[in-house]
Formats: C-alpha cells, sequence, structure tokens
C-alpha cells in the first residue's frame, strides 16, 4: 500500500515539474515579445519561415529551439 502512495506522489510531482518547464518556456518566449518588440516579430516570422513550428501543443523541445533561434535571430546570428 505504502509503495502504491509512493508512487502516485513521485507520478504527480514529476508531471507537475516537466508543466512548470513548459510554462517557463512560453514566459520566456513572452518575455521577449514585450522586451524587443517589432525585432522579436521580424526574428519570429524567419523562424516559421526556416521551418519551425510555433503553437501551443509543442513538446518543450520545439519550444526550446524556437525560442533559441529567435535568441539568436535577435543577437543578431541569424541572417
Amino acid at each position: 500500500m505504502h509503495r502504491l502512495a509512493i508512487s502516485v506522489l513521485l507520478a504527480v510531482s514529476i508531471g507537475s515539474v516537466a508543466h512548470a518547464q513548459q510554462r517557463n518556456w512560453r514566459d520566456m518566449i513572452n518575455d521577449m515579445k514585450v522586451r524587443y518588440g517589432q525585432t522579436f516579430d521580424q526574428c519570429q516570422a524567419l523562424a516559421v519561415s526556416r521551418g519551425y513550428r510555433l503553437g501551443d501543443d509543442d513538446s518543450e523541445g520545439d519550444a526550446r529551439a524556437v525560442k533559441m533561434f529567435i535568441e539568436g535571430c535577435i543577437m543578431g546570428q541569424q541572417r
């Protein structure tokens, strides 16, 4: 019985951490939108033209890749 309770608590805590990490990527992207405005929009359009997918159901890896591409673009590393 104790093993079952521990397993359930562990599963819930892992799921909560994964959800929090995904929100953090969205929050970071939203912060970049506010901070860089039009430059962010241009870099986001460039990311889409290069095949990056944007959406609410993207996995963490996809969100991280888009964020990193846009950050690089803002810093002048993408053309």
